[in-house]
């Protein structure tokens, strides 16, 4: 009776996944709604990532929000973007975008959703997407009462996934020491306060010199 070894390849909930089963008449390969090895190591190669594309997908994962591009050519990519795009589809999705990449560090597919986690991998992580021919000066509203769903530290911020009243996920960057405070906000209710920052407007974790200001969660307060 033939051997048969199965080896999944697990990352976030979102990309493709391969599934390779060997059998004693070869090798098959099956894709699944799962983040792949594959685009995992073409991910570290930054001379096959695209830099413009039309936004066809944006799914909160484990690892990173997953953005499905396609590109000028009609080729479809599985990205890992900041935490931060997703749940702002109306402005991405569907728009012709350009991209700009950061090398940083992610949870590994072992960790597969456990948080904290200290196995880690290095990749081309999508930082910037600018709607090309967008209108300047629109304006994002903020929420101001919401429910913490994940906290999640950057190399260049703290992401927090907040859940508003009317139900949207909206993921905003934070202070780093909202961070540290993980165990009193998640599933909590909570009253935000912004402020204004500078953040690193970097390709990499590297500092660059290059600044940018941003409206970041400040203050948490928990609602009683």
């Amino acid at each position: 009776m033939p051997m048969k070894n199965l080896i999944r390849i697990i990352a976030s909930t979102v990309c493709p996944l391969i599934v390779i089963s060997s059998t004693s008449t070869g090798v098959t390969a099956k894709a699944v709604n799962v983040a792949t090895a594959a685009s995992v190591k073409a991910s570290k190669n930054k001379s096959t990532l695209p830099t413009v594309g039309t936004v066809k997908k944006l799914v909160n994962g484990d690892l990173a929000c997953c953005v499905t591009l396609v590109d000028d050519k009609g080729k479809s990519y599985n990205l890992y973007g900041d935490f931060r795009f997703c749940g702002q589809e109306k402005t991405y999705l569907n728009k012709k975008v350009r991209l700009t990449y950061k090398l940083t560090n992610i949870d590994s597919p072992q960790c597969q959703g456990r948080v904290p986690c200290n196995k880690k991998q290095r990749v081309n992580l999508v930082a910037k997407m600018e709607v090309i021919g967008a209108k300047v000066g629109t304006v994002v509203t903020l929420p101001k009462i919401g429910t913490v769903k994940r906290i999640t530290n950057g190399d260049l911020l703290c992401y927090v996934s907040i859940v508003d009243e009317k139900g949207k996920q909206h993921e905003l960057g934070a202070d780093f020491g909202i961070c540290e405070q993980e165990k009193a906000f998640l599933n909590k209710k909570v009253r935000l306060i912004y402020g204004l920052a500078n953040v690193n407007d970097c390709q990499s974790a590297e500092p660059c010199g290059k600044t940018r200001q941003q409206q970041i969660i400040q203050e948490m307060e928990l609602v009683r």
